[in-house]
């Protein structure tokens, strides 16, 4: 949801991503090393939550979702997006996911059921996401066709703030998140059925 406002066209945030994009890409900086560095900076954001660190955590997750948001758009301003970066750019965001969830939920026990469960929300969703966006026929920007659905990559960053903000409504935001999760992989799904038949 956030992922989609923030890159609608028009609007300030979009704007400011492409801006960014430009002077990366003329200052030589290649696409694979952006996302790279969106994979370092996420897990490290994993690792930072472990060590209950949690400012310092959602900082580098933030830092990871920028420059996760404007690898394929640096990309696009070279010499295009390819079938490699599209791999690297999903593969990426997984690792990020599963470090942040582990680094937020391994040292606390009382989240490891909700934890759980919200994984395998992902895991389902996920394998909606793929399934969907493979079998679509016609040609997209992105290696994968994205099909569309409530939760996206940055609403995790949201996700992310609650817990460290409100630690007591931790368990409480990991069921809803698994619940918007079921959601998402529902529209995913409906909008498989019905792009095609």
């Amino acid at each position: 949801m956030l992922d989609t406002l923030l890159s609608r066209s028009g609007t300030a945030s979009n704007d400011a991503l492409d801006g960014l994009a430009r002077r990366l890409a003329a200052a030589g900086i290649a696409a694979d090393r952006l996302s790279w560095a969106a994979l370092a900076a996420g897990v490290s954001a994993g690792v930072l939550f472990a060590l209950g660190r949690g400012g310092m955590a959602l900082v580098a997750l933030g830092v990871s979702g920028l420059l996760d948001a404007v690898d394929g758009r640096v990309a696009r301003l070279g010499p295009g997006s390819t079938a490699w970066g599209g791999v690297l750019d999903l593969t990426f965001d997984r690792i990020v996911e599963a470090s942040v969830l582990l680094g937020i939920t391994v040292p606390r026990p009382e989240l490891h059921v909700s934890g759980l469960v919200l994984v395998a929300t992902w895991y389902v969703n996920l394998c909606v996401f793929l399934a969907v966006g493979a079998a679509s026929a016609r040609e997209a920007v992105k290696v994968i066709d994205y099909p569309p659905g409530l939760l996206e990559r940055a609403d995790g960053l949201v996700f992310a703030a609650v817990v460290v903000l409100l630690p007591h409504f931790a368990a409480a935001a990991m069921w809803a998140y698994a619940a918007l999760e079921i959601v998402t992989a529902a529209q995913r799904f409906r909008h498989g059925s019905q792009a095609l038949r």
